[in-house]
């Protein structure tokens, strides 16, 4: 089974070490994760999220800040997902009709600005990121979807488990010829 577990003796067991250790243990995480996308070991990242996890990326709309909606996954959506459809998702790349991914494309997930605070449960932290996502399929197919990731991680037999994912792209129009991506 593939997870990050903490294997670092502390001695010193201040907030500031603590915080330290929720921070490397999330990193090592995201490394591991970006890894497996990278990859497409789509059977290895599935261990790293919850069962009973939500996956979600909301659509962007170029708004007034005074019609700012507060999130609404009832509202147009890329992602609205669970681990069982994921994996539906996921699936289709083996059965030959998923044409946009023949040949495959191919990916570079960059994951930075990694922060982490305590969440309400005390087996649970908040973690936000930013991301880079390159892909390159064919001879000239190129594009780059940036933005952000909000999650909610919770401890489940020792590891970081990735139980909530809100996406949050900085661009509001999708260039790509098709959204086969996960971050």
């Amino acid at each position: 089974m593939t997870q990050v577990q903490s294997t670092i003796p502390v001695n010193d067991s201040s907030p500031e070490v603590a915080e330290m250790l929720r921070w490397f243990e999330v990193n090592r995480l995201y490394t591991l994760e970006a890894q497996l996308l990278d990859d497409e070991n789509y059977e290895a990242w599935f261990e790293l999220l919850a069962e009973d996890l939500h996956y979600w990326m909301p659509a962007r709309e170029t708004l007034f800040r005074k019609d700012e909606a507060a999130d609404d996954p009832r509202r147009m959506n890329f992602y609205n997902e669970t681990s069982p459809t994921l994996m539906m998702r996921v699936s289709r790349l083996g059965t030959g009709t998923a044409w946009s991914e023949n040949p495959r494309t191919r990916y570079r997930h960059l994951i930075t600005n990694i922060a982490v605070e305590s969440a309400e449960q005390p087996h649970e932290l908040n973690a936000r990121s930013n991301f880079i996502v390159y892909r390159n399929r064919l001879e000239r197919e190129e594009s780059y979807l940036v933005g952000a990731r909000q999650d909610l991680l919770r401890r489940v037999d020792g590891g970081l488990k990735i139980a909530r994912r809100k996406i949050i792209l900085d661009q509001n129009s999708l260039t790509s010829k098709n959204l086969n991506v996960y971050f």
